[in-house]
């Protein structure tokens, strides 16, 4: 049924109840021949226009208005819902209010405490690294991915005992391999009897320095170069981070690698550390010199067995795929600096 029709039964519908206040709806129905749902669809019409509204007392359940009331009516709901629109700005236009001059400046700090500072120089990075030592107060945790020379392991002494000495905790972890160079082991188990926590993994992410979880330093890196390895005694560039958000998120990093990490010194009552001893050397500088695992068995009255898994046991370590590479990484670690060989070869022994 077209709305054409509808309102045409609308109107006819007013007009009859308009005279006949005592009209029914089954009476309209058969006189005008209207179906119940004809019927229903002209009430809601006059019920939308405020001519029409339920009367539980009438013969027909509904009571019909005047136009003037009806239109009064309606003026009254259009101004109801322009004060509801209105309260409903002003609320917003408050609440706008109170974002700008309340959170907007939060927002604004935080933003602010999240900014990466670049630190190029390496007088820069030194004064943050002494900022470290001097603030510290209550933990320093740090990750090495690679080889520190001797002056830099040497010049960060007298911070480390300064931060020691605090009562703050100290936690690092180095590479295994960087560990086993005899000038780095040193430097470690002395950090170990200041009181320092050392510990070592095959593999690490970044360098990495965090200080009482309210700053990190993270040293830039060159993209194009396969190695974390510092040759220089000069700091590289480093980004420094002071958002509680960004050094929390750092300082997960650091405590799941620490979670996966060995004790630096454990195993130095039992397994076979690459520095274990005269024995262990012997065996490093002999399979430098390119000695079989018989021979150097014989030589220092070891068992075949026990020369093939110490031998193994170093090539894991330094990651060595061949005897002849792990000969080029042990001259490059340092392992064969300490001393002259304490058995020497003779021709028929080498691979």
């Amino acid at each position: 049924m077209s709305d054409g029709v509808v309102r045409a039964r609308a109107r006819e519908l007013y007009a009859l109840a308009l005279v006949d206040a005592d009209w029914v709806p089954d009476e309209v129905c058969a006189r005008l021949g209207w179906t119940s749902g004809e019927l229903a669809g002209a009430l809601d019409v006059l019920a939308g226009l405020g001519l029409a509204e339920r009367f539980a007392t009438a013969a027909s359940g509904w009571s019909v208005h005047s136009p003037a009331t009806a239109m009064a009516q309606l003026m009254e709901n259009s101004q109801q819902h322009t004060q509801d629109l209105l309260a409903t700005v002003s609320r917003a236009h408050t609440a706008l209010v109170q974002v700008a001059s309340e959170f907007q400046p939060v927002h604004i700090r935080q933003l602010a405490e999240a900014r990466i500072e670049v630190a190029v120089q390496p007088a820069q990075v030194s004064a943050i690294l002494d900022e470290a030592a001097f603030t510290s107060t209550s933990e320093l945790l740090s990750m090495h991915p690679g080889r520190l020379p001797a002056a830099r392991l040497s010049g960060g002494d007298e911070r480390n005992r300064m931060i020691l000495r605090r009562g703050a905790k100290m936690r690092s972890i180095h590479l295994t391999s960087a560990a086993a160079i005899p000038y780095v082991r040193a430097h470690l188990k002395e950090l170990v009897n200041e009181g320092a926590e050392v510990r070592t993994a095959t593999s690490l992410p970044m360098r990495l320095i965090i200080v009482d979880r309210t700053l990190a330093i993270v040293p830039t890196f060159d993209p194009d170069s396969e190695t974390d390895d510092v040759t220089t005694d000069a700091s590289p560039p480093a980004m420094v981070l002071r958002s509680p958000a960004m050094v929390g998120v750092l300082r997960q990093v650091f405590e799941h690698i620490w979670a996966s990490s060995s004790d630096l010194f454990a195993e130095d009552g039992g397994g076979i550390p690459a520095s274990g001893g005269p024995r262990v050397r012997e065996i490093i500088r002999l399979l430098a010199s390119g000695l079989t695992d018989e021979a150097i068995g014989r030589k220092l009255g070891l068992s075949d067995r026990t020369v093939r898994r110490t031998v193994a046991e170093l090539m894991q370590q330094i990651g060595a795929e061949s005897r002849f590479q792990a000969g080029v990484k042990m001259v490059r670690l340092g392992w064969l600096n300490d001393e002259e060989p304490l058995v020497a070869s003779t021709p028929g022994d080498h691979v």
